[in-house]
């Protein structure tokens, strides 16, 4: 029986004794890492400055080539003529009768750009030996350089053609074959200056423009005097209107009996197209000293197809011992009627067919030699061009 209070006891005392020990110190706090300091960026190192490259060279402007060509030849029949090899008179240059002629072979280039532009017309037949009035049958038509030191504005320097008249050298470029009354009496070509300035559009893109020349005189090449010829010209060609309006005056002592009157020149001309019509007309007046002639054409011109086409001219010329026919120097009157009809072939070859009368109220005309009021020819023409 003292077994029990034994095991009393002990089960009395052991949990006394489990309560009377210390509890376990807590385990310390982990001591905080310092914190790690921002890393140091070091500054970049000065970078040399590298000069920038220079430009490449400029590309050089493209230049433009250009080309024409023409092959002019007629044959004439004078009705008026005895024999019928007999020149009519008040022609420029179909002057030959019952004759096929090589009127005028012609070759032009053109090599243009942004600033300068060449242009050479060279040919030879029976229009270079009456424009040389040498009995040389080659011809510097023209040959010039253009210099376009801005936009508006373009000098020439050489040979070029004269800026009067409503018709020109070539015979493709105007609507009838024969030459007008009014185009026998003025020039054809000048060697000097030229300044072109565009009022309107550029000099690359014209409607109106301005000239000023100055040039030894007409045709001649070197001068044939101490003076020089000046000349003004205005041209107004509106884009897309179908119309030219031009005023030219060329004036200088190249004339009279010592050669030192001076010399006046006024032209003025207009074209209109209107659909398949197109219709002109040019006046002169020309003086020196105290001689002078006037002069009025009109033309017309019919575009029957992309073939056929007929044209017409009627002019009237008064002059004061001032305009030469043959050797007169006309006191009087002078009527001219072209009518002309023209085949087209392929647009680079084209026949053409002329009839013309030339009058007066003198008898300045030749039938032999017997002096006549008027002159009748017909003309058959053949023109390749490009």
């Amino acid at each position: 029986m003292r077994l029990l209070p034994t095991v009393l006891a002990l089960c009395t005392v052991f949990p006394m004794v489990a309560n009377a020990q210390p509890a376990p110190e807590a385990a310390p706090a982990p001591a905080a890492e310092p914190m790690a300091a921002p890393p140091v960026i070091a500054a970049p190192a000065p970078v040399a400055e590298v000069a920038p490259p220079a430009p490449a060279p400029a590309a050089p402007a493209p230049i433009a080539f250009g080309w024409e060509a023409l092959v002019d030849t007629y044959y004439m029949y004078n009705f008026t003529g005895d024999p019928k090899t007999q020149a009519p008179l008040v022609r420029q240059f179909d002057t030959t009768a019952n004759n096929f002629a090589l009127n005028y072979a012609k070759l032009g280039v053109h090599a243009d750009t942004d600033l300068v532009t060449f242009r050479m017309d060279i040919g030879a037949g029976h229009t270079a030996t009456i424009i040389n009035g040498d009995g040389n049958a080659f011809l510097v038509q023209q040959a010039f350089a253009e210099v376009k030191p801005h936009a508006n504005i373009s000098i020439d320097a050489g040979r070029f053609v004269t800026s009067a008249s409503a018709e020109v050298i070539e015979a493709n470029k105007n609507w009838l074959y024969s030459r007008s009354l009014l185009f026998y009496g003025v020039p054809l070509l000048h060697t000097g200056l030229r300044v072109n300035g565009a009022l309107l559009g550029t000099i690359a893109a014209p409607e109106l423009v301005a000239s000023v020349q100055i040039v030894n005189g007409w045709n001649n090449d070197p001068d044939n005097n101490s003076d020089k010829t000046f000349g003004l010209n205005l041209t107004y060609t509106p884009l897309n209107q179908g119309l030219t309006a031009a005023a030219t005056t060329y004036f200088g002592k190249e004339g009279g009996g010592d050669g030192t009157a001076t010399r006046l020149l006024v032209d003025a001309m207009f074209t209109k197209d209107i659909g398949n019509v197109s219709v002109g007309a040019n006046v002169d007046y020309f003086k020196v000293a105290d001689v002078h002639w006037f002069g009025i054409a009109a033309m017309g011109r019919f575009i029957l197809s992309d073939a056929f086409t007929v044209a017409a001219r009627a002019e009237y010329l008064n002059s004061k011992n001032g305009y030469a026919v043959g050797t007169t120097a006309l006191d009087g009157s002078l009527y001219e009627f072209t009518g002309m009809g023209a085949w087209t072939v392929g647009k680079h070859y084209e026949l053409r067919a002329e009839v013309r009368a030339d009058m007066s109220d003198k008898e300045v005309f030749l039938k032999g030699t017997t002096a006549k009021k008027n002159q009748v020819t017909g003309l058959l023409a053949a023109l390749a061009y490009f």
